[in-house]
């Protein structure tokens, strides 16, 4: 580990019994990167279009919420009509909105995705970047302005966790001054645009957790710095990871199968749900500083996340569990999964005619268009 950090993973509270929630005041992460409004549509008969909270950052932080934990995260959004929705879905599930601010100067990050079944009756999904009303691209992702992030860093609560999955200087900042509290910097980035920038996050996290399909190339790249934990996700085939001390070698690469998943429906966000249950686990845990978590430790909370990931994909939607299942429903899926089981799935399409009416009365230019 390395010697400038105060202690990650420092939290000590344990879960109730055997629950997945803390039922206590719960550990604290703030982070920073892609919050968005979801929009889900799916063909499947019956199934109304649905908008949620969504981005890597937004649902791996609202999931943490939903654990038990406060969580916090950090972002200029749009003073907009899908801010409404975005905000009304965090506070839902206890997210702290305190640092969301909204600027008429931008507009909130949407989101897309489509789920169509196949011939074979297997879902298929894919992300939507343009508005069906107009053909505009929708927004995206805005960096947090580096100077608002020096003013909010003078004011975060002690966070046990930071997460970001975009780079840049604002996030980088928050970064650093969330290590200098003792908290656990985590990295999940979807690709490299600023290789300094890059360079200097991996060297700063205690944890950086990315896909083969996107940086797949890193695990053989000797030429980044090295994180106490390094993981590689597989998609259906599990992931794998390794540790690094500081002071010895890598060790060799460990590969953990994912649970199967039947009655599957949507694999979207399912990397969410695993990082989300990794922190859980850890923080749960009680591991702490100078030996950072065992081996064995590591691989009790990426199965957690994996169990957690499992029920997720029986769900459309990023955290599509977190509203068709009550909490004991989903906690008695988790542990199923765990146990090797394969739960049932309960739940208590939208056509792209809908969809399209829905983005238009949130999309900038057609709005613009008047």
């Amino acid at each position: 580990m390395k010697k400038n950090r105060k202690k990650p993973f420092v939290h000590s509270q344990q879960t109730q019994g055997d629950s997945i929630f803390l039922e206590k005041k719960g550990p604290v992460a703030l982070g920073t990167g892609l919050i968005a409004l979801d929009i889900v549509a799916t063909d499947r008969p019956g199934m109304e279009l649905r908008y949620w909270a969504g981005g890597t950052c937004g649902n791996v932080l609202t999931i943490l919420a939903y654990l038990g934990w406060r969580t916090y995260p950090v972002a200029t959004l749009g003073d907009d009509a899908a801010v409404t929705f975005l905000l009304e879905d965090l506070k839902r599930f206890g997210v702290n909105v305190r640092f969301l601010r909204r600027s008429p100067a931008r507009h909130t990050p949407i989101v897309v995705e489509k789920i169509r079944t196949r011939g074979s009756g297997a879902p298929r999904h894919r992300f939507v970047w343009t508005c069906p009303a107009c053909g505009a691209w929708l927004p995206g992702y805005q960096a947090l302005v580096a100077r608002e992030a020096r003013e909010i860093a003078k004011v975060i609560p002690t966070p046990t966790v930071f997460f970001f999955d975009r780079v840049s200087r604002g996030a980088l900042d928050l970064a650093h001054a969330s290590a200098e509290r003792g908290a656990l910097v985590v990295f999940e980035p979807s690709g490299i645009r600023d290789e300094r920038l890059f360079r200097e996050a991996v060297a700063l996290s205690h944890i950086v957790k990315y896909s083969h399909e996107r940086l797949g190339h890193l695990r053989e790249a000797a030429t980044y710095p090295s994180p106490f934990l390094e993981i590689e996700t597989l998609g259906c085939e599990g992931l794998r990871y390794r540790i690094r001390d500081g002071s010895k070698a890598a060790s060799r690469w460990r590969e953990i199968g994912a649970y199967s998943v039947e009655d599957l429906r949507d694999t979207a966000g399912a990397g969410d749900w695993c990082t989300a249950g990794l922190l859980h686990a850890l923080a749960a845990q009680g591991v702490t500083c100078p030996k950072g978590p065992t081996e064995k430790e590591i691989e009790e909370a990426l199965r957690l996340g994996q169990a957690l990931a499992a029920v997720k994909c029986r769900y459309e939607g990023a955290r599509g569990a977190m509203y068709a299942l009550s909490k004991k429903k989903f906690e008695a899926a988790v542990m199923a999964s765990l146990n090797g089981d394969t739960p049932s799935r309960t739940e208590e399409g939208a056509d792209d005619k809908e969809l399209g009416n829905f983005i238009k009365s949130i999309c900038p230019s057609c709005n613009r268009r008047g």
